[in-house]
């Protein structure tokens, strides 16, 4: 029964490690998908200031904010 339990174990730290690979994979490929949306905007809208612009942000009555404060 303890090998049982020890196969357990490990396969729920492969599990762990492997969700902490997805994590991360998919949190990268979020971040250079928001910034070629960026360059494209730019390319396709020469001038336009995107400085403000984040993943982080959202726009509230008009004005770029911080996710955070709209949640309060």
């Amino acid at each position: 029964m303890a090998a049982k339990d020890q196969e357990m174990a490990t396969q729920a730290e492969n599990f762990k490690v492997a969700e902490e690979k997805l994590n991360e994979e998919a949190a990268t490929r979020f971040a250079d998908g928001f910034t070629e949306a960026l360059v494209q905007a730019a390319c396709a809208n020469p001038g336009i200031d995107i400085f403000g612009c984040s993943p982080l942000n959202e726009v509230v009555d008009g004005k770029i904010v911080p996710l955070e404060a709209s949640e309060n």
